[in-house]
């Protein structure tokens, strides 16, 4: 269904179509459609609307299929993380349901990343002038959230349990090792005459273009009680994405950050999130404070000495060593993980310092080109 009327979906069915089938389409509609959503009625329907062929979709979702490929890029604070880019006909798939869905349903106000005009420093303006600041990382922030997740927030859009079902798998994937939840979801889902059989849970995976507003539209009630927590020890709170950031310029207690970092522990668990304890920072008064590398002592966010070294660094050492070299010597797991890394951080830095952003942006842009990458190659890779 393509048209919100009932009158023209019925006067355009085609004249053999069974009128009960008609009137169950739009029955079936009729919730997303009053949330501004697309009528997905059928895998099949999906597979029409995407341009994607129904049996490939059908072997995604069966988990039969993977339609992805994966690759390794460095962390920051050590070790590698696992990128699982989708094949071309699933990705343009997501990026339909993307579009169409995720784009259209509202998040939480406290969640800054993913969304239309939001951007490290107006997350990071929130906390300017507070006298304590605790900070927490999410350790595998979109590998620990489910299908189980994914599923129920297609259902609050109002799509029926077997589309909500399907959507959610052909948006999660499968990872070796993660924790299976229990047999009664991952293999014995039914839904009517279809039997979806898995042994192991799906999960987020990082790199496909549904995740990001998936991980903040599935977050919006563990947003709610963080924030109401925040709000009952007089502080503020927002994530940006698995950086969680609580600042107060109340009068506080070490005893009383340790105790609300012990409730933030509490909730997170409740959704399957694990704190990543090494990152885990108290800022008492008169401590330096950072969020998101940005200095929020003052009256405005500021590009911290450690962010600019960093960029800056990149950038000379793939100037003067080359790709190759410099990925190799700063432990990267591919070039591509690399080039993408150091974008990313130029981003964050344009955004703060717009001027320093574009110079170093210019420069790696020249660097890259003189070794044989252009910006359509950087920007097409998956």
């Amino acid at each position: 269904m393509t048209v919100a009327s009932p009158h023209l979906y019925r006067r355009h069915a085609p004249e053999n179509t069974d009128r009960q089938l008609v009137e169950r389409a739009l029955a079936q509609s009729s919730a997303p459609l009053s949330k501004g959503l697309p009528s997905i009625l059928t895998l099949r329907h999906l597979g029409h609307l995407t341009g994607a062929d129904y049996k490939y979709l059908r072997s995604v979702v069966q988990r039969e299929y993977d339609g992805y490929r994966t690759f390794s890029i460095r962390k920051r604070s050590g070790g590698t993380r696992l990128i699982a880019s989708p094949e071309p006909v699933l990705g343009e798939v997501q990026r339909w349901i993307a579009s169409k869905v995720l784009n259209k349903v509202s998040v939480h106000k406290n969640s800054f990343a993913y969304k239309p005009g939001s951007n490290p420093k107006k997350c990071a303006s929130v906390h300017l002038g507070a006298s304590w600041l605790i900070k927490i990382d999410i350790h595998d922030f979109f590998e620990s959230i489910t299908e189980r997740r994914v599923y129920y927030s297609f259902l609050d859009c109002g799509y029926q349990p077997l589309v909500a079902f399907e959507l959610s798998r052909l948006c999660t994937r499968v990872f070796t090792g993660k924790p299976n939840v229990g047999p009664q979801w991952s293999t014995r889902r039914r839904h009517g005459s279809r039997v979806y059989a898995t042994s192991e849970l799906g999960h987020l995976p990082q790199g496909a273009p549904t995740s990001p507003m998936l991980s903040n539209m599935v977050s919006f009630e563990l947003d709610h009680k963080l924030s109401t927590l925040a709000n009952d020890y007089g502080f503020v709170y927002t994530r940006y994405s698995d950086d969680l950031a609580f600042s107060s310029g109340e009068k506080f207690t070490h005893k009383a950050a340790g105790e609300f970092v012990q409730n933030i522990d509490r909730i997170l668990k409740s959704f399957g999130h694990v704190i990543h304890q090494r990152k885990t920072t108290i800022a008492p008064p008169g401590a330096r404070k950072v969020v998101l590398g940005l200095l929020v002592d003052g009256s405005s966010p500021r590009l911290s000495k450690e962010l600019r070294a960093r960029v800056s660094d990149h950038v000379r050492g793939i100037e003067k060593f080359g790709l190759a070299m410099h990925a190799s010597e700063r432990h990267f797991a591919s070039i591509w993980g690399m080039v993408n890394h150091v974008n990313g951080l130029i981003s964050h830095v344009r955004g703060v310092d717009p001027e320093l952003g574009s110079n170093l942006r210019s420069r790696l842009t020249t660097a890259l080109a003189i070794q044989g990458w252009s910006a359509e190659t950087i920007a097409g890779h998956p």
